[in-house]
């Protein structure tokens, strides 16, 4: 099986001591059935694949940052985008600084705030970020909000990617009103400099993914998760068939790997990897697209 010599996985998610107090304290806010909702969904989720559950008490962001180093260095993974929960942004820049040769840090906030047009620009000279994550249907706003257009245009401007969560999401308290991918048409005419990414296939509108990313050739891809989303899909589809499709509508150079690794103790998602290089491989991909897929575009994308 091929495997490229260097890999970058285009995301991941932080979770630090930090960021969990703040996840808590977001939930303590909520309605108790909202709470209850949320539980059971992360139950019914991790269920399904089986898997270990969260350590209940993440350590402090340093030890964090040094776990995650022998984790990317033990599944020979080069350096990895990790975005931050959208209730604690600034961790993102502590935790990038430790390691700023494997990690690559995106910011999140809301972009409908005027003053966050200016905080972009800010974190980007001074604190070294590279790209924007955007969870529209948790803050339930409109990717097309002319609102977004001064956080756009500065992205724009920086050169910065964003990528946005469309579908469906393991947060039971999302609403899924907000995450058709489709809303995306408008900024990505009105913006071209900026590369947006849609992750996950598109969570189950992989119809209006591959649409929107072949209607505009600055719209990637990221393979990212285990896609069990297809179960819900009404046409049956395996993640063969997900690869294979976009490969033929789009060419390899819009397709980004991600393993959407998070939590301890399961750690780095070598499982993910596995199945995404084999995939390629079966397909019959020649190792200058699968080299593409899993380093190249994301590298271009960063200007690494």
């Amino acid at each position: 099986m091929y495997r490229p010599e260097r890999i970058i996985d285009c995301h991941m998610h932080l979770i630090t001591a930090e960021t969990q107090r703040a996840r808590r304290a977001w939930l303590e806010t909520l309605d108790e059935r909202l709470r209850r909702a949320y539980h059971e969904r992360w139950e019914q989720s991790l269920s399904a694949r089986d898997e270990e559950r969260p350590e209940p008490s993440p350590g402090p962001v340093a030890q964090v940052a040094e776990r995650w180093e022998g984790e990317l260095a033990a599944a020979g993974v080069a350096r990895a985008v990790f975005f931050p929960s959208v209730e604690s942004g600034d961790e993102i820049v502590r935790f990038a600084a430790l390691q700023p040769d494997r990690f690559i840090g995106f910011t999140t906030f809301d972009p409908t705030v005027p003053q966050n047009a200016e905080l972009l620009h800010k974190l980007v000279r001074e604190a070294g970020i590279r790209g924007l994550k955007l969870y529209p249907m948790a803050l339930k706003f409109r990717i097309d909000d002319p609102g977004c257009f001064p956080v756009y245009r500065a992205c724009d401007e920086l050169r910065l990617p964003v990528i946005i969560h469309f579908g469906l999401s393991i947060n039971a308290t999302h609403d899924l009103s907000y995450g058709n991918p489709m809303s995306l048409a408008t900024p990505a005419l009105r913006f071209p400099g900026v590369r947006w990414i849609i992750p996950h296939f598109g969570a189950g509108f992989y119809r209006e993914t591959l649409l929107l990313a072949a209607q505009y050739g600055n719209v990637f891809v990221d393979t990212s998760s285990s896609n069990n989303w297809i179960r819900y899909s009404p046409v049956p589809v395996t993640l063969r068939d997900l690869f294979g499709r976009t490969c033929e509508a789009l060419g390899a150079k819009r397709i980004l790997f991600g393993s959407d690794s998070s939590f301890f103790p399961r750690g780095y998602r070598r499982n993910i990897l596995t199945d995404h290089l084999k995939t390629c491989n079966e397909l019959g991909l020649s190792a200058a697209e699968i080299d593409d897929i899993f380093f190249n575009n994301i590298a271009q994308v960063l200007a690494l």
